[in-house]
């Protein structure tokens, strides 16, 4: 239980006229001066302690796209000894900033439950809570406050396109759909440096004792292609960061949405660092999209030196917004390792690429125009 801004003015008026009357003599400042310190001391008296509440939380659909509208159910139960609150006030922090949704109190009993409907404007997490209720008198010269219940989070994932054709590494079907791979076969891929974190069944020790260091076997599951997805989440060359992130995800969405409908093995990866396979469910990956946020400290080297020494599969696919020529280059260098590279480059954010050798660079506009670019091209070749 605090005093408001108003409140604080208030007793600031009265400890002015107590001053004056004591410096200049007069009583009547004196009995003028202690009225607003006992107007606040009343307001405090009336507003009270505020009982415990209990929250519950009901999002209809924690998953939804921009544009989309949420509704959102409190159930509130109060509890123990006190005065009930006058208003709801649940905290919203999205990619732009926090805000408070207010609402009145309800009241046990209530046929029915404060509830709001919260609009997803773009990609990214909603955060909402905890609840704050609050109660204040008359004249909001004092308020109590208590916050309560925990949190719940909405992913607004990236709009993203349907796309053809997929860029397939090792194919020796004609439809051009899955690789040449033996059903079922697992077989042996390559040698590189041990990792933390391999299996240390998989060190090979006779190439460990020539080398003179940890060498193991990579394998791989040829049932199936194997795509690797890197999103570059450091944001645009030129113009918005948040507005360039949402390109690169929305592109990079439409590639991991083909490949886990085409059942395809899919590993999506942030440059930051973070990553998640699909193991055939896309949510978890859009989920990832919609959690990215600018991050112009990550370190697109260190995320190709990962790729280079921990080969996913067949196909790598680099969707970027701010990558440079020199970049593209050690991106091309990846071809050792992986038999098809591809480049989406959204130029209305970046900077304009040319043709790299080895690479399939798909220039585009944005995510919207990359359907078609990426349609256009011969996957099968």
């Amino acid at each position: 239980m605090l005093p408001t801004a108003r409140g604080w003015l208030v007793l600031a008026g009265g400890a002015a006229l107590l001053v004056a009357g004591a410096g200049f003599g007069y009583r009547e400042l004196l009995v003028l001066g202690a009225v607003p310190f006992a107007v606040v001391l009343v307001s405090v008296a009336l507003v009270g302690r505020l009982r415990p509440m209990q929250v519950r939380r009901s999002v209809a659909t924690p998953r939804v796209s921009p544009g989309d509208e949420v509704e959102v159910v409190l159930g509130t139960d109060e509890d123990g000894r006190g005065r009930g609150a006058h208003l709801l006030a649940d905290r919203v922090a999205g990619p732009t900033g926090a805000r408070s949704v207010e609402l009145p109190a309800t009241r046990s009993g209530d046929p029915r439950p404060a509830g709001y409907r919260l609009r997803a404007e773009r990609r990214g997490v909603l955060d909402l809570g905890p609840l704050e209720s609050r109660r204040r008198d008359p004249l909001g010269l004092a308020a109590a406050r208590r916050v309560s219940g925990g949190t719940d989070r909405i992913w607004v994932h990236p709009r993203w396109e349907t796309l053809g054709a997929m860029p397939v590494g090792r194919s020796d079907d004609p439809q051009g759909v899955f690789d040449g791979g033996r059903a079922g076969s697992v077989s042996f891929h390559t040698l590189r440096d041990y990792v933390a974190g391999d299996d240390v069944r998989h060190i090979h020790w006779r190439s460990t004792a020539r080398q003179g260091k940890l060498m193991v076997r990579e394998h791989l599951d040829t049932s199936h292609t194997r795509i690797s997805v890197v999103a570059d989440d450091r944001g645009g060359a030129a113009g918005d960061e948040l507005a360039a992130l949402d390109e690169v995800a929305s592109a990079a969405a439409s590639v991991v949405a083909a490949a886990v409908e085409g059942r395809w093995a899919c590993e999506l990866r942030l440059v930051g660092g973070r990553s998640v396979e699909s193991t055939g469910r896309l949510a978890p990956m859009l989920d990832l999209l919609a959690e990215a946020h600018p991050n112009p400290g990550a370190d697109l080297a260190r995320e190709l030196w990962r790729l280079r020494n921990r080969p996913f599969g067949d196909t790598a696919v680099l969707v970027s917004a701010s990558i440079t020529a020199a970049e593209a280059r050690m991106f091309a260098r990846l071809g050792e390792v992986y038999p098809r590279l591809v480049l989406i480059v959204l130029r209305r954010y970046g900077r304009p690429l040319g043709a790299v050798p080895g690479v399939t660079v798909v220039d585009a506009g944005d995510a919207r125009d990359l359907t078609a670019r990426w349609n256009g091209e011969r996957w099968s070749a």
